[in-house]
């Protein structure tokens, strides 16, 4: 290569990440998205609104039959769901599919105002069916006992479209507990779509409903993660952050944090790690070596039986966890100052956590298990999203390919697209440092980028924004708003 062509080559590249554009040609191959096509745009819709998606209500999309079908929170935290027909390369949507009873009338502007917790889980099933879950935190002490935990806000809600592949027309299926937050869908290779799910705020036991019935029915909460006052301090109580999915074969994975819960001084404190599954043949638990597990698990049995590693004073926070093609599982916890750390399954201990990238903070994300050795990570952070790869189970990670990056904003991710692929791996919204509002953009990223859409189908607020903008808020210029605005950016507020 000339002096001169390599001088053209790094000027290229400063001109993308002026443009908020990772270069091409990094370790992964494909190039990150370039600028939208004449009329289009990257973002599908800009009506996301607060915290619209997370890693931990999922899946918050499913490619069902090649369309990707995307629920995430919109106005007035109520929930919203677009539809992507990959062979046809068309959108549809946004439509609205229910009603979030903690949303707020007029549209809040301080994050503070904005619950977040009722963000919509979503599934297809067996018949083609899509289901949303929302609307929870907790159930508030109008919906009467909660014997599984503390009432909080809202009303955990089911509803499902009234026809096959179609998000149209919704209807409600008063068929689950209210007092939920945090839903999470897990279907199987049978049919069978289990629940799981906080059974109210804090102080309450994590719970999973099970349907054989396409969630026609499901049947009663059973208590999985129990939560109780400590006996040494009664203002301290045990809690929990869960996230479940799919095992091998007939299993289900759960992976978890502890939360000492303060009635009196509430932190956000979390620590530890800890793992365990469920055969779904009999509904038994085991930790990962394989010992059956008395259920619901307490704090002190969980740290004889489940831990993965203890976190000593550094606090940890929930991850995902997927499982290789021995059923062994690899987890990812964020730990120490948001920075995700990775461990797996040996065979007989578990690997010590390694910082998968020290590049940022806040990070969070997904990935993906290719062999017991080959590791894909897909996270945000430092105002990009991109994958981080190992090839020797996780001990050292190189830098793969940039799928989105700004300089004025951040990315929150939710989890990965269920059974999604290259075409669209996962759904994130834009979250800039400074702006007069709390609505978002939204993207779906496969191996090119976000999946572009006509600027008419994705703008979808109209005066809303122009009359938030026309009367903004009372500048911020301190030092502590500007940090509080950088954090919110690169972590979407942090409302769990």
């Amino acid at each position: 290569m000339t002096g001169r062509s390599a001088q053209m080559m790094i000027l290229a590249s400063l001109l993308l990440l002026l443009n908020g554009v990772c270069p091409a040609g990094e370790a992964g191959g494909t190039p990150a998205v370039r600028g939208a096509s004449s009329g289009m745009v990257n973002y599908f819709t800009d009506n996301g609104f607060g915290n619209p998606v997370s890693t931990l209500q999922h899946p918050c999309a499913e490619r069902y039959k090649d369309v990707t079908y995307i629920a995430y929170q919109g106005p007035h935290e109520d929930p919203f769901v677009c539809a992507y027909d990959h062979a046809a390369k068309t959108w549809s949507g946004p439509v609205k599919a229910g009603e979030n009873t903690m949303g707020k009338t007029p549209d809040a502007v301080d994050p503070k105002d904005v619950d977040n917790h009722g963000r919509p889980a979503i599934i297809v099933d067996g018949k083609g069916y899509i289901h949303l879950i929302f609307g929870g935190h907790g159930g508030s002490y109008s919906l009467g006992i909660n014997n599984l935990g503390t009432p909080g806000n809202g009303r955990q809600t089911h509803v499902v479209s009234k026809n096959p592949g179609d998000i149209s027309s919704w209807e409600v299926l008063d068929n689950v507990d209210p007092f939920g937050t945090y839903s999470q869908f897990v279907k199987m290779d049978d049919g069978d779509i289990y629940l799981f799910y906080r059974h109210g705020s804090h102080r309450s036991d994590w719970v999973y409903q099970k349907s054989t019935d396409n969630c026609r029915t499901f049947a009663p909460p059973a208590s999985l993660l129990k939560h109780k006052a400590q006996e040494s301090d009664r203002n301290i109580h045990d809690a929990w952050y869960a996230w479940f999915d799919k095992g091998k074969g007939d299993t289900i994975t759960a992976s978890y944090v502890y939360h000492p819960c303060r009635v009196m001084g509430h932190t956000k404190e979390r620590y530890n790690g800890y793992y365990m599954k469920m055969n779904c043949a009999d509904d038994s638990w085991h930790n990962a070596d394989g010992k059956a597990l008395s259920l619901p698990v307490t704090k002190e049995y969980a740290d004889e039986n489940t831990l993965v590693f203890n976190s000593g004073t550094e606090r940890s926070n929930h991850g995902t966890c997927h499982v290789d093609n021995d059923g062994n599982p690899h987890i990812l916890f964020r730990m120490g100052k948001g920075q995700v750390r990775y461990s797996r399954w040996l065979g007989s201990a578990w690997q010590a956590p390694v910082v998968v990238t020290a590049e940022s903070r806040n990070q969070d994300g997904d990935m993906i298990v290719e062999s017991p050795l080959s590791v894909k990570t897909l996270l945000s952070g430092g105002g990009e999203l991109r994958w981080w790869n190992t090839s020797d189970g996780g001990l050292t990670w190189a830098k793969g390919a940039c799928l989105i990056s700004s300089t004025e904003a951040g990315y929150v991710p939710g989890a990965l697209v269920r059974n999604g692929g290259p075409g669209g791996w996962m759904v994130v919204s834009e979250h800039k440092a400074v702006q007069n509002h709390l609505f978002r953009n939204l993207y779906l990223l496969g191996d090119g980028g976000p999946v572009e859409r006509a600027e008419a189908g994705a703008g979808n607020l109209g005066d809303r924004l122009k009359n938030l903008e026309a009367n903004p808020p009372a500048p911020k210029t301190d030092k502590a708003e500007k940090k509080k605005h950088k954090k919110s950016a690169d972590s979407g507020d942090g409302d769990e």
